[in-house]
């Protein structure tokens, strides 16, 4: 497979697409076939597909000491 990227001017002509990352399949009978796709780390991907990772994270997201008040720059 083949990733093209879409300009901001939607280049590779797709209307209503820019800047846009696909996967490209070219089909035995010389279709393209388009998928939406986003490049994701290494350490992303551990990370989505490890509970044993995220628990913790999400353990901690729910803690109140973790929020802080944020205050406007005036």
């Amino acid at each position: 497979m083949t990733t093209i990227e879409t300009d901001s001017r939607s280049r590779v002509v797709l209307p209503g697409h820019p800047d846009q990352l696909f996967l490209v399949q070219e089909n035995a009978d010389g279709s393209l076939l388009l998928q939406p796709s986003r490049v994701v780390t290494e350490a992303q991907l551990e990370y989505v597909e490890s509970p044993a990772l995220r628990e913790p994270l999400a353990r901690s997201d729910e803690s109140p000491t973790v929020r802080r008040a944020r205050q406007r720059a005036k």
